[in-house]
């Protein structure tokens, strides 16, 4: 039932449960790293706030992690303050089996005819996929 119950939505309205959600964490040496605005919108400021300083070794100086989530109604796979990071937990397996790869920033206007200008970018990627709860998200 955890994956079937309806969860009572109060900020992520067009979210459901039993459906699966890939976030991602991008992070900089361009960016804010390490201070309050670390983790702000638009998003690409954050990132490349401080672009001179990449040159032409992105690869080396920005990097994204990701995760991918099935969002279930039940509090126990509740994660506290999803927007500091992935996580990762040696305990439970979090981000411990992850795939590693080149490939670029990602976003709303790039597709498979228009690409990123932003590349190469470092990724790397949770291979399993996490039961999480729908107030994770929500709160």
């Amino acid at each position: 039932s955890k994956f079937t119950t309806a969860y009572n939505w109060q900020n992520c309205v067009n979210m459901q449960v039993g459906q699966t959600y890939e976030v991602h964490w991008p992070s900089s040496a361009a960016g804010a790293c390490g201070t309050l605005n670390q983790y702000q919108t638009p998003f690409a400021d954050g990132v490349f706030c401080n672009w001179a300083t990449v040159g032409n070794t992105t690869y080396e100086q920005i990097g994204v992690q990701a995760q991918v989530f099935i969002v279930v109604n039940d509090a126990s796979y509740y994660y506290p303050n999803l927007i500091r990071g992935m996580i990762v937990d040696a305990t439970s397996g979090h981000g411990s089996d992850m795939a590693l790869y080149t490939g670029s920033t990602t976003g709303s206007s790039k597709s498979n005819t228009v690409c990123s200008q932003y590349a190469p970018i470092t990724w790397q990627v949770d291979r399993k996929c996490w039961p999480i709860s729908a107030s994770s998200f929500d709160k």
